[in-house]
């Protein structure tokens, strides 16, 4: 027949086992969890995994922080956010030429132009500085003033000559060459 063993392998306590990095245990849910790590992404030489290796961050918790679903859409990123819970030290990246300062304003005048649909990037810079840099607030000004605009149209003074006043032209009528063809 067939042998039964009399010692059953019992499973290892689950204080024994030592939590992965990252978790937060159960009391430690009131532990501020600390800032993020601003990264700036070189194209030719960072990919996902890399910066996994790099900072000892599972890829996953990367791809997380940054609404990643493919590894390829990094290329497209001029920043890229190392989340804190796994990682605290400072950037392994050079800073831009421009410097962070001049990165997030340019990432602010970015999201004002998509958000409102304006390509003109001087009425961005117009608006972003009446608004001291508040993109929530400079969009809502805006569509206040398209709003305004919608309401008051242009019309056209009373003076000079407008368009329905023009003579129209006819075809053909003219001495010209164009009137003999």
């Amino acid at each position: 027949m067939f042998a039964t063993s009399t010692h059953a392998e019992e499973p290892p306590a689950y204080s024994s086992l030592a939590l992965p990095q990252g978790y937060l245990e159960k009391g430690d849910h009131n532990k501020e969890i600390p800032a993020d790590v601003l990264h700036f992404v070189n194209p030719t030489q960072d990919t996902i995994s890399s910066l996994a290796l790099r900072y000892s961050v599972p890829a996953l918790a990367l791809r997380r922080k940054n609404n990643l679903y493919a590894d390829n859409l990094l290329a497209a990123r001029k920043t890229f956010l190392i989340p804190g819970e796994y990682y605290q030290g400072p950037s392994l990246s050079p800073e831009p030429i421009d410097g962070e300062e001049e990165e997030i304003r340019k990432s602010k005048i970015r999201r004002w132009m998509v958000a409102c649909k304006v390509s003109d990037y001087d009425i961005a810079l117009l608006y972003l500085d009446q608004a001291q840099y508040e993109v929530d607030s400079a969009v809502e000004t805006y569509l206040s003033d398209e709003k305004w605009e919608r309401e008051h149209p242009l019309t056209c003074s009373s003076k000079g000559k407008s368009v329905a006043d023009r003579p129209r032209r006819k075809f053909g009528t003219q001495t010209g060459i164009s009137g003999q063809l």
